[in-house]
């Protein structure tokens, strides 16, 4: 008994030692961690920010260590950020506390009966002040965002950040009710490795004014994804899911019911070689319903192949320049403005453009399609590239030459056409079936005929088909090949018919 009394009287002595000493060792950590994280953070806010006009940056107030605890704030500002619909640029900085355990037990996860030794547990939480005063109020008093990080010894990272539940209501009766969302993250300090996986149960949004409210709400979200770093700065390869169960909108004068069920957004990247990208994405919508009438469900899939990154990545930065311009017009209602280059700057963005042309991208729309009872119509497109001679080409020409193979199919279906006839007709107030069904029925046929008629497609069984095919100046269109400028008088005649009454 004594012998075992004083077995366990050591291994006391024995983790006390490991945890003070662990403690000793990253309360010297934490200075060196917190500013590689800041670094690493504002890093990422200045490519976020890239294009909005502004600047987004984080920085340390202060930071009070102890032996076995430190307790840091910092304060995010954010200036002069255009976002999209704003009509005037934000402008404001919110402070976040954040109490961090040192390892190797921080005393929340021996709670939690998380056992494994780490560095340290960092426990944030945002501050009320009079710029987050109204979440606070929205989250019943308590901290609307919260974040609880766990830094290993190895240099992992997990992290689970918090939406509190938040409702408001205004007092014309618009209002917003949330149920909250959590969010965990898991990967390396360096962000090259990340495994995301996120819910949100239920978000329900009502807008009140002069016109019928309108009243929507989502149910059901879930983000999952499994991303890689590659050596170019933020561009990650991998799969990035998200998912929403029901979508439904209260919407009119009738208030009709629009529900979409089963939303998913698939999204697959691949890096091809070092310098290029490829993807695969997938939407899709498993149901659809209009006052409380069955309608179709669709999809539509799209693929890309050889992007050369860097070249991407320059345009896409220099397009962003130009977003504060183009918002604010948007905004004041005008057009789409202008956009004027400097001899020099046409001269770098034809540069980034034949390079990104000269990896010979492809695009691809795989699957357009749409699905009723009855019938299902669907459209697909591949277009292969190429770097033209020069940009100054007359716009015939350069066409040619940007566009080296194109393949496209059309393929409607008369069913498909009838069963949105006939929705048509019930949403309309009709009730004689048969009468709805004899629209129906014409409905798909008028496809066919005036199809037919203008020579756009050919009728296959209860599919209208139209087919297109580009290669070398030659066009091959529903099995007729003609050169591309007797294809383009070809359209402008049909186009100039008078439409059947």
């Amino acid at each position: 008994m004594k012998k075992s009394v004083g077995i366990l009287c050591g291994l006391a002595v024995a983790i006390a030692a490991v945890t003070v000493g662990g403690a000793w060792y990253t309360g010297k950590q934490i200075p060196a961690e917190l500013e590689r994280s800041i670094a690493r953070t504002n890093a990422e806010l200045k490519d976020a920010a890239a294009g909005t006009g502004g600047t987004m940056n984080v920085e340390l107030v202060s930071l009070d260590r102890h032996f076995f605890t430190s307790d840091a704030q910092y304060r995010l500002k954010v200036k002069d950020v255009w976002m999209g619909g704003q009509s005037q640029p934000l402008n404001f900085e919110v402070a976040v506390t954040d109490h961090i355990e040192h390892g190797p037990f921080p005393w929340s996860r021996v709670k939690s009966l998380k056992l494994l030794p780490v560095m340290a547990t960092s426990n944030s939480a945002l501050v009320k002040d009079p710029q987050t005063a109204a979440f606070f109020d929205a989250a019943g008093g308590q901290s609307p965002l919260t974040g609880q990080v766990d830094l290993g010894y190895a240099g992992g990272i997990d992290s689970d950040l918090r939406v509190a539940p938040m409702k408001v209501t205004q007092g014309n009766g618009s209002s917003v009710d949330f149920a909250g969302m959590r969010l965990q993250v898991s990967g390396d300090r360096d962000g090259s490795a990340v495994k995301i996986h996120g819910t949100a149960d239920r978000l329900e949004m009502k807008v009140v004014g002069d016109r019928p409210p309108a009243t929507v709400v989502m149910e059901g979200f879930k983000i999952g994804g499994d991303l890689t770093k590659t050596d170019h700065e933020m561009v990650y390869v991998g799969k990035l899911d998200l998912f929403l169960s029901q979508l439904q909108a209260t919407l009119g004068p009738k208030q009709d019911v629009l529900l979409l069920k089963g939303l998913e957004q698939n999204n697959l990247y691949s890096l091809e070689g070092k310098d290029r990208l490829g993807g695969h994405l997938e939407y899709k919508v498993s149901d659809i319903n209009y006052a409380n009438r069955a309608v179709g469900s669709g999809q539509m899939v799209l693929n890309f192949r050889s992007v050369d990154i860097p070249a991407m990545r320059a345009l896409s930065e220099w397009y962003q320049g130009k977003l504060p311009q183009i918002q604010q017009a948007a905004v004041q209602g005008q057009d789409f403005p202008k956009i004027e280059m400097t001899d020099e700057e046409r001269a770098k963005v034809q540069g980034e453009l034949q390079k990104l042309l000269a990896a010979k991208p492809t695009a691809e729309i795989e699957d357009l399609s749409f699905k009723t009872a009855r019938g299902t119509s669907q459209f697909k497109l591949a277009i292969d590239f190429s770097n033209p001679t020069s940009f100054d080409l007359p716009p015939d020409q350069l066409g040619q030459q940007l566009v080296s193979k194109l393949d496209g199919k059309l393929s409607m279906s008369k069913m498909m056409v009838g069963d949105l006839a006939t929705l048509q007709a019930l949403l309309g107030g009709q009730s004689d079936t048969q009468a709805i069904a004899q629209q129906a029925s014409q409905a798909g046929e008028m496809l066919g005929v005036m199809a037919t008629q203008t020579g756009l497609a050919t009728v296959n069984g209860d599919d209208v088909v139209s087919t297109l095919h580009y290669a070398d100046g030659m066009v091959d269109f529903n099995g007729k090949k003609m050169p591309v400028q007797d294809f383009i008088m070809m359209l402008a005649s049909i186009a100039s018919m008078p439409v059947p009454q």
